[in-house]
C-alpha cells in the first residue's frame, strides 16, 4: 500500500489540518473524530493553530486523543498525474484550493488543501519542478520551536515532495516573491497606509496570487503530459 492505512476502497480523500499539523486520510468518521478532538481543546484553542505533539498544549492534546482513535499522521505515494486549483465555496466565499493527484495501481489518491495555507504554498512551489507521471511521495507536515531573534515559539508548516530519490526543488521565495512583498508595503507605506492589519491582508493576498500564478505553469505541464502520452486526462478532471 501506498498509504499509511487500511481500506477497501480504491479512491481516498487526503487532508491537511493547520491545527494538528499532519496530512491524514478524510472519511466521515475521521472528520467527526477530529471534530470532538476540536471540541475537547476547545474551539478557540483550536484556531490558534499548531503548538507542537508533545507537553498539555491544544495541539498536543488533540493529537494523543486522535491516536488513541487511530487516526495519525499520514503521507502518500505513487505516480504524480495531476495538480491543479479549483475554487471552493467557503463561508459563501470562493477559496482556492490546490488538489493534487497520484495514483498506485488501481487505487487513486486526492490531496486537497486550502491554498492559503503555508504548507500548500510550499507544495506549489516544489510542483513548479516536478515532472509529471514518474514515482512521486508527497507528505505535509508542521514544526515548532523558536525561530532565531524571535521571543516565542511558532508554528511553521511545510511540504516534502520527493522523486527519484531526491527532494524536488523549490521555486525561491526570498528571490520570487519577497520583492513583490516588498514593492506593495512600500507603495503602502508612501500611501500613509502603516496599519499592520491591513499590511497583513495585503501580504496574504500577494502570496495567493504568487502560487495562483505558479499553478498555472503546473497546469500546463500536466496538459503536456497527457497530450504526450495520449492518455485520457481523467485522474486530473477528477475532485477531491
Amino acid at each position: 500500500m501506498a498509504i499509511q492505512t487500511k481500506t477497501n476502497h480504491s479512491a481516498f480523500n487526503l487532508r491537511y489540518s493547520a491545527f494538528l499539523g499532519m496530512l491524514y486520510f478524510s472519511t466521515p468518521e475521521s472528520e467527526a473524530l477530529i471534530s470532538d478532538a476540536k471540541a475537547l481543546v476547545g474551539d478557540e484553542e483550536a484556531k490558534k493553530g499548531y503548538k507542537g505533539n508533545k507537553g498539555d498544549s491544544a495541539s498536543a492534546k488533540a493529537l494523543d486523543f486522535l491516536r488513541q482513535k487511530g487516526i495519525t499522521p499520514i503521507n502518500v505515494s505513487g505516480i504524480l498525474n495531476s495538480a491543479r486549483v479549483i475554487e471552493r465555496d467557503v463561508d459563501g466565499r470562493p477559496t482556492p484550493y490546490l488538489n493534487v493527484g497520484l495514483k498506485d495501481g488501481e487505487e487513486r489518491y486526492y490531496v486537497s488543501v486550502n491554498l492559503s495555507q503555508e504548507a500548500a504554498q510550499m507544495l506549489v512551489r516544489k510542483l513548479v519542478n516536478a515532472e509529471i507521471g514518474v514515482h512521486t511521495e508527497l507528505n505535509m507536515f508542521a514544526t515548532y520551536g523558536q525561530r532565531p531573534g524571535a521571543t516565542r515559539a511558532y508554528a511553521d508548516h511545510g511540504a516534502s515532495l520527493r522523486q527519484n530519490g531526491n527532494e524536488v526543488k523549490s521555486v525561491s521565495p526570498k528571490e520570487q516573491l519577497s520583492p513583490r512583498i516588498e514593492a506593495d508595503k512600500e507603495k503602502l507605506l508612501g500611501a500613509g497606509i502603516a496599519d499592520k492589519e491591513t499590511l497583513a491582508t495585503r501580504r496574504a493576498k500577494i502570496e495567493l496570487d504568487f502560487h495562483v500564478e505558479l499553478m498555472t505553469a503546473v497546469t500546463a505541464n500536466v496538459d503536456a503530459y497527457f497530450a504526450s502520452t495520449e492518455l485520457p486526462d481523467s485522474d486530473a478532471n477528477a475532485a477531491a
